[in-house]
This record gives structure tokens, sequence and C-alpha cells, in this order.
């Protein structure tokens, strides 16, 4: 399933609010200050990158999250951590493996926000779900053979990206074909 995608009327002028009320806020708190001794340009870099932070959380709060997408990691030995293959749509593992995914929010301009995560799984007995203290990502570790749909969402916004996991049993082999280039005969 591809992110679901709002369009926000004026982006721009959001993104100007955003970055003017950041500016704003970093003058009237006086956070950076020029001193002897301090590099100036070491300052001003430290003060822009930290009012840049502020506009884009502020235009995230304006403008809200718009898209998500779920990125997979590599497929590991839940035992050992070795790596087994890299992540892919759908996700593929043999029963005593795991994998984590995270989740990339954006709002309508394309700038990460922060936002809370809800994970399930249709299937338990598939696979379960260890999700971070941050809920920006979660590992999920094999069950019983069968196949599961793992669903990221922000309930609030009415957003969800979801992600096919198949588990199938260890020493099962699995062929995948991969075209390689065109050559002249």
């Amino acid at each position: 399933m591809r992110p679901l995608i709002r369009a926000w009327p004026d982006v721009p002028s959001l993104r100007a609010a955003a970055l003017a009320a950041a500016v704003e806020m970093h003058v009237a708190l006086g956070t950076h200050h020029l001193q002897l001794g301090v590099d100036r340009e070491e300052t001003t870099t430290e003060a822009e990158n930290a009012i840049r932070v502020t506009a884009s959380k502020f235009a995230a709060w304006l403008a809200g999250t718009a898209r998500m997408h779920l990125i997979p990691g590599p497929v590991v030995d839940e035992a050992t951590g070795e790596t087994i293959h890299e992540g892919v749509d759908p996700m593929q593992m043999n029963t005593g493996q795991k994998f984590t995914v995270e989740c990339d929010t954006e709002d309508a301009a394309g700038f990460d926000t922060v936002e809370s995560i809800e994970w399930s799984i249709d299937n338990a007995d598939v696979a379960t779900l260890q999700v971070s203290e941050d809920t920006r990502s979660c590992t999920v570790v094999s069950g019983a053979p069968g196949s599961a749909v793992l669903t990221a969402s922000i309930a609030a916004l009415g957003l969800s990206a979801t992600l096919a996991v198949d588990v199938v049993p260890a020493g099962t082999a699995t062929i995948e074909l991969v075209a390689g280039d065109v050559v002249d005969e």
C-alpha cells in the first residue's frame, strides 16, 4: 500500500510562518549569544541549525503529518544477529529470524515530522512486535509459518502504511529470479 497523501494549501507560507515563529522564539529565549573567545561562525551555525530544527517542528505542527512509509531493515538471525538478506517489500523470513522496520513521516512539504506511531500485526501467531521506546521503529520477530500484515498508523490523522510479512519454515529453499543485463549474442 502506498502512503496516503494529503494536499495542504499554500505550503510555502506555512514554512515561512514556521521559520518566523522559530526565529522569534529563539531571539526571545536568547539561547545563542556571542561571547569573547567563542568562534563567531560556530555560534552562528549552531544558532541557525537550532532555528531550522524548531522551524521544522513548527511546520509539522502547522501543516501536520501528510505522508508516511515503512523502511524495512535487513532480516537477521535471532540467535546470532547475522544478516540473512536485505529488506524488501513483501518481507520474507524463515522461522528464527527477525527484522526491524522504521516508519518515516513527512509534512506536506516533505520535511520530517515527529509523531507517535501505533504498530499492529494482524496475525500474532506469525510474528510478534517489539516497539521501540520512541515508537518510530519496531522489530518483527518470526513465529509460526504463515502470512501477516504489519500496519503502522497515526489514527488521529487517518494515516497508515502496511507491509506484508511471510514466515516460512527454516530450511525451506526459496528462489529469487533477478534479471541480468541484456547482451548481444
